[in-house]
């Protein structure tokens, strides 16, 4: 298993450190998707705030994608938390 920062993760898909993000983004982006649909059925048009989360969840699952394919990043402690320490 690689820790070293910048070297991709060994790691099953779903273990890695981005893998929850983007769960939750796709999540994010199935909710307020069947939101807007159910208020485009109801007569109201396009042009409704629940696209901010939908927005949300792609950010949040673009990140996530990232960061499960690249693995740790340079401030990725492996204990936890964030090393801004110099090595």
């Amino acid at each position: 298993m690689s820790t070293q920062p910048g070297e991709p993760s060994k790691k099953p898909f779903f273990q890695r450190r981005g893998a929850p993000l983007m769960i939750t983004g796709v999540i994010l982006i199935i909710v307020f998707g069947l939101f807007i649909m159910a208020d485009r059925q109801s007569g109201e048009s396009l042009a409704s705030p629940m696209w901010i989360g939908v927005l949300l969840g792609l950010g949040m699952a673009g990140y996530g994608l990232y960061r499960a394919l690249k693995g740790p990043g340079m401030l990725d402690n492996p204990r936890g938390g964030t090393n801004n320490e110099p090595m």
